[in-house]
């Protein structure tokens, strides 16, 4: 079997976003016979209405992959009980008996038309014959009534059995998996992963079992009924006809079939197409700071435009195939008809059948190919629930955790801990040695700290003491005693684990402390108090039952270490391991945290696994290892004596923080002089740096771009100082990292950015405001292209108006967009471009849909003529009537081609036309707007595929249907009126009942199960908390807890899925009755009608013919009004984007652009909320003046309004009230996009684009020459490892390339800055994230660059990071509350002595207080 990961399951990727894709929405144009010709006898040409029968498009591998393992099909019924299996017989026969109905009721339709028989034949008594016909017709009519009773109970049998046992046999299939699941080895997760992923997908392959062995199977017998009773009635009624045209149908499954093997093919290719323009997209929105801080938005915008156009053609071609495919398979089908009827004259004159039999044999068969047709579509969710079964069923049958439950426990538990000759490496990668001869002593209530390099081994300590693994060889003791010897779930209990990154599942807060143990609630405050939290849950609405995790309530880093501190005190262990518990918190915090440790800690043996050392130096020893070994252990102090590799590492961290002052520069000139010696200085920044910049004239002050702070992918890093939310900066060093990993940008650039950019269609985005400006936004060159200031030309059009003003406008056209749909005329208006598109698609429409009326009325004249009513050579009559429907079937053809190829095209290029438009609009929006969950990049990234395709469906592709049918109904009421009115108005009013069946029927035949999914998937969260945190879940044998309230939460869903299953039941079989209802009210009244003279009998059939045919045709383009009104939302949502005016306009040409920067920067009175959290203040009344030139460091605790200093300045945000002034001028004076080419900032962790090195370099200045651009990196201190590489400066990096190291990271981030030379400096936490080999390095790069006399603002929380600073600003709760140079700081002895203690040596500390 080829390797797929977990039996088969691959672990999850990014799926390309579905574009406009045929297979997501309705078909286009159903066949207006499909009821009664069934013209699709062995596909059609477009794809079934059902989703579930679409295959998705696998563009992983090009590679064909052998079929993957499945179990056979009786063993998706495993999990089946009695009662399951009287579910399933009694929905089998309920089925069976539905499908066999529609057969039944053509079988009667054929005697009824058998009437016409006496009235042809015995003319001497014409008044008792037709006396005679029309007791034949009402008798009918009242079994008809009782078929639709009978079909009543029928569908509502067959749907409540088949959902309930669906449910119920599933249920206890998660059940089982969940179990074997939270029971496997950890040697199981580090194979397959342990993020939660592997829930939530494994536990969707349970939704295609319970769909294959549910609904499907229900659907299947239905349809296979109606196959077998088709073809039953058939051949009795005329067996010849049934075998003409049973030999006719492969020749119209060949022509569907051909076409779907294209449009397959096709649409394998506009899935990869929208993959290219989706990826480009996304990335653009997730890095949203980063775009606009390098103003690169036109290029983003051609990019995509770009991508589009491959979708544009792609999507046109499956237009063009799926017209010739539908015209040639119904043109085909419709000449089969003629030519069974023909041949029917023959049968008739030689009295081996008569006129009913024909026509009832021919609609027979084609019932019989349709059913089959239907049935076969289940056949691909049958595979799709075989593979998924056998993807669990194997996890299910896997044997559970291989460590013995069983074993001795000990009396009393000292504590005393040894690992003896140790050697280990983990199951996942037993090629590399972890551990290799390992000893290790822990005396018993003592505490021992593990350090030692990345790659030491330290970190294996606490899986190998829990015994989530055993080591390969040696031994560990627990009082002298094997732990392997020892009974496991005791062994845990004695344990506590406390890690850096919190386990929390999403229950409540009492829940996630007594994490699965016995507790009172006295016993669960107790520890609480004792872990320094209880003040904290108290002050909560609900306290202790509030709800945390993704489901609840956001904590703090802070707040979750502490819960998990009141968990370990709850299970009173006597061993302790701590794993850097404190190691991502800020000062304060850390030092709550360590009181809630200490009183943890006392009595207790204690293994902390440390990598600061600055915070272990009181452990009563220190062990360090190196490379799996124990190189040397004792106290701090004998440690730093013997000056091995515990010293080295101390000197090594030390380094990375010492400070190292230089002179501070004097500011309190005039500030006349202050302006001259800015202009001048700003010129000379290269002279101190490096002689080749100042030879560099395109390194001058020019255009460029910058990127922004560490939280591109965190758009709710909302800083504030109260407690209950999470600090921004704190979520960001939480977070970025594994961010920036998992979702790497990708940029595509052409040859040269100084070619013109493709030529693409303008489009108009509407916008309610004045236009100051006619330059045009979508310009094909980049006037961020060009590099002279002089000549730079602006893609904008306003600027942003005052606040207030602007506040109120919003929100009433918000409000406005929110209650009203965006009208049919407005959509028309995207589309007018393709009027003559439209013309011809609609005349092809328009001829199509009279066909079907045509048809019917065409074939009651042949009955009659086969009856020789009014008919003199009934041969030349028949052979007439047929060659005219064989014409009818070649303008088919025509017909079809026109209607689907040019609304198809009219289509394509309303959705390429509308997503453009969106995203063009999207990228106009202010960060706030983005901050906003439901303006996350992954849902903006669906809107885009998915929103603009509602579009088209709303509009073009219902305007086809709709001409379709409407031309239907117009030529059925056209000839039903010409024969007789009084049947053609009863008909009429039979259609809102009709509506009425076919709008219920596709509503609650969506999916069985819809509503009961959303229940699972939040059943699921749990479970997916679980085993991401998996580790701690063990650690405290909470997997049984979690098991009983997974099991609890099935019990809940089972009850109400009961009620569902009822529900969805009754409304179907009602659906269906009324369906069979209305047909025989049309007969009886049309046999009423000729009983009282109203009209002949030959009319009667004639206009009963044309009704039933025209039925499903009338009601068509109303069961198409739930898919309709369920995207009436989307539609909404894409309107709303494009007429959205934002806040910060970044079109507006009128600001201004001076020619000169000086880089004074002042706050006055700043007061700032995040727009998504406006009570809590961040900013209050805050004023700071930086002086051009200057260099300004800003400290402060989590929270404080750091990182918000910097958005401000980028104008990201525009203050709430007060002023943020540049060279004395407010910021939104400014043109926007010029002011942050003027700023250049490097982010803690900054976005490296999954492209070359050379291009993430120069993504700052597209223009920069070869040697501006190395440069640049000498000056970062990046030329040399980018030089040591194979590829040099074409090293492809981020998701397809080499690996880059934070430092490396950063270094390119900086060779940015450098290559855009911008007069203003932002340093967001520059150096935090880097480990201290690194850091120095990156240190200097920093060093260099704030040499340049530019106006410099450093967020740091290090020391290291104060060097070459001329002010401190110390923040807390949004206000300045220190500022100074670092000497005065540290003799005032405040907070920022407080916040930068960790960071200095106590020599240097002593050094400075002298």
């Amino acid at each position: 079997m080829v390797s797929r990961g977990l039996f088969g399951w691959s672990p999850p990727h990014v799926q390309p976003l579905t574009p406009v894709s045929e297979t997501s929405e309705p078909p286009e144009s159903p066949s207006p016979y499909a009821a009664d010709l069934g013209l699709g006898l062995g596909g059609d040409g477009a794809p079934p209405p059902d989703d579930d029968a679409q295959p998705p498009l696998d563009d992983a591998d090009d590679d064909p992959d052998p079929p993957p393992a499945a179990v056979p099909f009786k063993r998706l019924f495993a999990c089946a009980d009695r009662l399951d299996w009287a579910l399933m017989v009694a929905g089998s026969l309920a089925a069976a008996a539905h499908g066999v109905a529609l057969v039944v009721y053509l079988h009667l339709f054929g005697k009824s038309i058998n009437s016409l028989h006496a009235h042809g034949r015995h003319t001497h008594d014409l008044f008792h014959n037709i006396n005679q016909a029309i007791a034949y017709a009402l008798f009918h009519a009242l079994y008809f009534l009782y078929i639709a009773i009978g079909v009543f109970f029928a569908g509502w049998i067959e749907v409540s059995c088949w959902i309930l046992t669906g449910e119920r046999q599933t249920a206890v299939i998660r059940s089982k998996y969940v179990q074997v699941l939270l029971n496997q080895d950890m040697s199981f997760f580090d194979t397959y992963g342990n993020n939660g992923d592997i829930v939530s997908q494994v536990l969707s392959d349970v939704l295609l079992i319970q769909s294959a062995l549910s609904e499907k199977v229900g659907n299947y017998i239905h349809n296979m009924a109606t196959f077998f009773g088709g073809l039953v009635i058939g051949l009795v009624n005329c067996w010849q006809i049934a075998l003409l045209t049973l030999a006719t149908g492969p020749f119209i499954v060949a022509a569907g079939g051909i076409s779907n093997i294209f449009l397959h093919r096709l649409a394998e290719n506009i899935q990869d197409a929208y993959g290219e323009a989706a990826s480009i997209a996304e990335q653009a929105i997730l890095y949203i700071r980063t775009l606009y801080s390098f103003t690169n938005e036109t290029l983003a915008k051609y990019s995509y435009a770009t991508s589009l156009q491959a979708t544009l053609r792609y999507g046109i071609l499956i237009s063009l195939v799926q017209g010739l495919g539908l015209g040639f398979t119904y043109g085909l089908a419709i000449c089969s008809c003629a030519l069974q009827l023909w041949v029917g004259r023959f049968l008739i004159s030689h009295g081996r059948a008569n006129g009913g039999e024909v026509v009832v044999a021919l609609f027979a068969i084609i019932l019989c190919g349709l059913g089959l047709n239907q049935a076969a579509t289940n056949f691909y969710s049958f595979e799709q629930g075989r593979i998924a079964a056998y993807r669990l069923y194997e996890m299910i049958s896997r044997s559970t955790s291989t460590v013995n439950q069983d074993g001795r426990t000990l009396s009393s538990v000292q504590g005393n801990i040894e690992f003896r000759n140790v050697y280990f490496s983990y199951l996942s990668r037993p090629e590399i040695p972890i551990l290799s001869g390992f000893y290790l002593t822990v005396p018993a209530r003592k505490t021992v700290a593990l350090v030692g390099r990345n790659g030491s081994g330290k970190s294996s300590i606490i899986p190998l003491m829990e015994r989530f693994y055993d080591p390969t060889l040696g031994e560990v003791l627990l009082d002298g005693e094997n732990i392997k010897n020892l009974k496991l779930e005791w062994l845990r209990s004695q344990i506590g684990l406390v890690t850096q990154e919190p386990a929390l599942l999403s229950l409540s807060i009492m829940e996630n402390i007594a994490y699965g143990r016995s507790a009172t609630t006295d016993q669960i405050e107790e520890a609480a108090k004792t872990a320094h939290v209880h003040a904290f849950i108290s002050s909560l609405e609900k306290g202790y039952e509030t709800q945390v995790g993704r489901a609840g309530l956001s904590l703090t880093e802070e707040q979750k270490i502490k819960l998990s501190i009141a968990r370990a005190v709850l299970s009173n262990p006597s061993i302790l391991l701590l794993d850097e518990v404190t190691g991502a918190l800020d000062f304060e915090a850390e030092k709550a945290v360590q009181e809630a440790l200490d009183i943890l800690m006392l009595g207790r043996s204690t293994i902390i696994i440390a990598r600061r050392l600055s915070l272990i130096r009181n452990a009563d020893y220190i062990a360090v290892m190196e490379e799996g070994q124990l190189v040397e252990m004792g106290t701090h102090e004998e440690l730093l004596n013997l000056d091995g590799l515990y010293a080295e590492l101390l000197r090594c961290e030390e380094a990375a923080k010492l400070p190292k002052r230089t002179p501070i520069r004097n500011y309190k000139e005039p500030s006349s002089f202050q302006i001259e010696r800015d202009s001048s200085a700003s010129h000379s920044f290269q002279e101190s740096s490096s002689p080749k910049m100042s030879k560099s004239p395109s390194l001058q002050k020019t255009h460029g771009f910058l990127t922004f702070r560490t939280s591109d992918a965190n758009h709710n890093s909302h800083e504030s100082p109260n407690i209950q939310s999470p600090p921004s900066e704190q979520m960001a060093e939480a977070r970025l990292p594994m961010v920036a990993s998992e979702r790497v940008p990708s940029i595509k650039r052409q040859d040269s950015f100084e070619m013109k950019l493709p030529d693409l269609p303008k489009i108009d985005v509407p916008l309610h405001r004045q236009s100051s400006n006619t330059s045009d936004p979508e310009s094909p060159i980049s006037p961020l292209l060009t590099s002279d200031p002089k000549n730079e030309r602006s893609h904008s059009k306003t600027f942003s108006r005052p606040l207030d003003i602007f506040d109120s406008f919003h929100a009433e056209d918000f409000k406005q967009h929110h209650t009203k749909a965006p009208s049919f005329w407005r959509l028309a208006e995207l589309s007018l471009a393709e009027y003559f598109y439209a013309l011809l698609g609609s005349a092809g429409a328009a001829c199509f849909g009279s066909f079907n009326p045509l048809l019917a009325y065409t074939i009651s004249l042949i009955v009659v003529a086969y009856y020789k009513i009014g008919v003199r050579d009934v041969h030349a009559e028949v052979n007439k009537y047929c060659s005219f429907i064989v014409g009818m079937g070649i303008i088919t053809v025509l017909a079809n081609f026109l209607q689907h190829f040019y609304f198809g095209i009219m289509g394509e290029k309303m959705t390429e036309r509308v997503r453009r438009m969106m995203f063009s609009v999207i990228l106009r929006n202010e960060v706030g707007w983005f901050d906003d969950e439901e303006n996350s990049a992954d849902i903006l990234s669906m809107r885009l595929a998915n929103d603009a395709t509602f579009v088209r469906a709303a509009f073009s592709n219902r305007l086809s249907i709709f001409i379709q049918d409407t031309s239907a109904i117009l030529v059925a009421l056209l000839l039903g009126m010409l024969l007789q009115w009084r049947v053609a108005l009863v008909a009429l009013a039979t259609l809102p009942i009709l509506i009425v069946s076919a709008v219920a029927q596709k509503m609650w035949l969506s999916g069985f199960s819809r509503g009961i999914q959303e229940m699972h998937r939040k059943a699921s969260l749990v479970l997916e908390d679980a085993v991401r945190n998996i580790y701690t879940v063990v650690a405290f044998c909470a997997g049984n807890k979690i098991m009983e309230l997974y099991r609890l939460q099935l019990g809940n869903i089972l009850k109400k899925s009961f009620i569902h299953g009822m529900g969805i039941g009754f409304a179907f079989g009602f659906s269906q009755f009324l369906l069979f209802a209305c047909n025989a009210l049309l007969l009886w009244y049309t046999a009423a009608a000729v009983k009282d003279g109203h009209l002949s009998l030959v009319t009667a059939v004639k206009e009963y013919i044309v009704f039933s045919f025209a039925t499903f045709a009338l009601v068509e383009p109303f069961g198409l009004a739930p898919y309709i009104l369920k995207r009436r939302k989307s539609l909404t949502s894409v309107f709303e984007i494009i007429d959205r005016v934002p806040k910060i306009d970044p079109d507006d040409a009128s600001g201004l652009k001076p020619p000169n920067v000086y880089g004074s920067i002042e706050f006055r009175s700043v007061d700032f909320c995040y727009p998504t959290r406006p009570e809590m203040m961040v900013l209050n009344n805050f004023s700071l003046r930086m002086n051009g030139g200057q260099t300004v460091a800003v400290v402060g605790v989590s929270g404080s309004g750091k990182s918000t200093i910097i958005s401000l300045i980028e104008r990201f945000y525009d203050p709430t009230a007060g002023q943020v002034l540049l060279d004395g001028r407010d910021l939104k004076l400014f043109n926007l996009r010029w002011l942050r080419s003027h700023m250049g900032l490097v982010p803690q962790d900054p976005v490296i684009f999954s492209t070359t090195i050379r291009e993430n370099i120069i993504y700052a200045r597209h223009n920069a020459t070869e040697s501006e651009m190395k440069e640049a990196a000498r000056i970062a201190n990046a030329h040399h490892f980018i030089s040591s590489l194979p590829h040099g400066y074409d090293t492809h990096v981020g998701m397809r390339g080499v690996d880059l190291t934070p430092g490396q990271k950063q270094r390119i981030a900086i060779a940015r800055v450098v290559l855009k030379n911008a007069p203003i400096l932002l340093f967001d936490e520059a150096s935090s994230a880097i480990e201290s080999e690194s850091s120095r390095v990156v240190q200097e790069a920093l060093d260099t660059l704030i040499m340049g006399n530019k106006t410099t603002i450093l967020i740091a929380h290090r020391a290291a990071m104060m060097k070459h600073v001329d002010s401190i600003v110390v923040l807390n709760g949004g206000r300045i509350v220190e500022q100074g140079s670092h000497d005065s700081l540290v003799q005032l002895s405040g907070l920022y002595v407080k916040l930068m203690q960790p960071h200095f040596s106590k020599g240097f500390r002593q050094r400075r207080l002298i």
